[in-house]
């Protein structure tokens, strides 16, 4: 099972909803398409302010599973929430390792600041999301006004988090093995994988039953090239990476790290993402898992509204 449970570890489950799903009242809003040289992302803007881009988890995954809890920011911020290419709304021309690379997401993520005509931005990360925007940071440092990772690892965390997954999805091992098997899962049927995620997710709550708060429903066609994109990202993220210590020493902008004590991200990984980012600031919610937003909501946004600053 370890194999497939790499290919998913930081997989984020949601859909790519229509904007009016999750219109805050009384904000401007409007979604749209960027063209990438991979093809077109997906991306909806509520409220208005200084600009917040969220990265949702994955990868392989879509903006929805952060609705409509995080779109609580946009009563005091413009924020951007966008399907990375091959997921969601967003259609990638060619999935295979030369064209679905971390890179190559970077340059996405930049073409899509550069399109909304944003000099500075804050970005917010969750989960794999924290990966790609310390990627992003690393490269872009100076369009970036803010940083926030939530729920997320850098490579010298890596190891210990993939032990602690493996423990505690080991009570499932049978049940993900079944589904695997099925002819639905093997057909990509979104159904099968949003099943699949529930027998997941339920070890990355403090309390299980806050599962049923997430946003499990997948677009087909979203689904199955997602589970493509999360394949082939799996061993430059979860076994061929790169340490990231030097280069995420050298960041300076403003950095909060938000974790959950719970979390099957170990704090042992935190603590190291924090140690890296010199100057970042690391707040850890009690009886928390991997979603704040969900199971800690309140606070969360309190903390978040702290950072960010108003308008």
């Amino acid at each position: 099972m370890r194999f497939f449970v790499l290919a998913i570890v930081l997989i984020l489950a949601g859909c790519a909803q229509n904007l009016s799903t999750y219109q805050v009242p009384n904000v401007p809003s409007k979604e749209g398409f960027v063209k990438t040289a991979n093809g077109q992302l997906y991306y909806q803007t509520m409220g208005q302010g200084d600009p917040v881009i969220v990265i949702h988890g994955g990868p392989g995954m879509d903006q929805g599973y952060l609705l409509p809890g995080m779109a609580a920011l946009a009563k005091k911020h413009q924020v951007v929430f966008y399907d990375q290419l091959g997921s969601g709304r967003s259609t990638a021309l060619i999935i295979d390792e030369q064209h679905i690379t971390i890179d190559k997401f970077v340059e996405d993520l930049e073409m899509l600041r550069k399109a909304l005509k944003f000099e500075k931005v804050t970005i917010v990360g969750h989960s794999w999301g924290g990966m790609l925007a310390m990627h992003y940071a690393v490269k872009y440092p100076k369009n970036i006004k803010k940083l926030v990772l939530m729920n997320t690892v850098a490579s010298s965390g890596i190891r210990d988090f993939v032990e602690e997954l493996e423990k505690r999805t080991q009570p499932s091992a049978g049940d993900f093995e079944k589904l695997k098997a099925s002819q639905e899962f093997i057909n990509s049927e979104p159904e099968a994988i949003a099943q699949y995620y529930r027998l997941f997710f339920q070890y990355y709550f403090h309390n299980p039953a806050d599962l049923e708060k997430l946003n499990l429903q997948l677009e087909p066609k979203g689904a199955a090239t997602g589970m493509k994109v999360s394949k082939i990202l799996e061993e430059p993220l979860f076994v061929k990476y790169t340490d990231q210590h030097d280069d995420l020493q050298k960041l300076k902008m403003p950095t909060l790290i938000i974790h959950g004590d719970s979390d099957v991200i170990p704090m042992s990984a935190a603590n190291s993402l924090a140690h890296s980012i010199k100057g970042s600031k690391l707040v850890v919610l009690k009886n928390c898992g991997h979603f704040p937003y969900i199971e800690q909501p309140k606070e969360w946004l309190e903390i978040m509204e702290e950072f960010l600053g108003k308008r």
